[in-house]
């Protein structure tokens, strides 16, 4: 019988542990970008949605504006972090549905990031930035964070 009250009674400890986490909310964080290619600078905003529990990887929107600030495409992009570097891959399309896709990819050695939730973090005090590929096409990127209500 005590044995089962002890079961019983880490059973019960477990359940609420894991209600706390899947309560939870996700880290939200979001800020401007701009890119260059090999004959001009892009520019747009993008945000993301970070779980406490998995700070290592993250999945957001982003938006291309143009000079006017009027929005030419939108998407999506994912990422990881293995060790010190970040990569993920993007895709958008453009208001007519054309689509496009590519990689992206940071190297942060040196930095005091140690999640992906820190790299981004770090955008509220300086940029930070990679390089990205889009079939025969690449170039860098920036991003620069901007504090919200839920950045952390």
């Amino acid at each position: 019988m005590a044995r089962s009250y002890k079961l019983l009674r880490l059973l019960a400890a477990a359940l609420a542990v894991m209600g706390t986490l899947a309560q939870e909310p996700a880290l939200e964080l979001r800020g401007a970008w701009s890119a260059t290619t090999a004959t001009q600078t892009l520019r747009g905003s993008w945000g993301a949605e970070i779980s406490p529990r998995n700070p290592d990887s993250a999945a957001g929107y982003w938006t291309l504006l143009n000079d006017a600030g009027e929005r030419m495409l939108s998407g999506t992009w994912s990422a990881r972090r293995t060790g010190s570097h970040w990569n993920g891959t993007w895709m958008a399309r453009t208001t007519q549905g054309r689509s496009f896709s590519g990689v992206w990819d940071a190297d942060i050695e040196g930095s005091k990031a140690t999640t992906f939730v820190d790299m981004l973090r770090q955008s509220f005090e300086r940029e930070v930035a990679g390089t990205w590929r889009s079939g025969r096409y690449s170039g860098s990127w920036w991003i620069k964070g901007s504090k919200n209500k839920n950045s952390g």
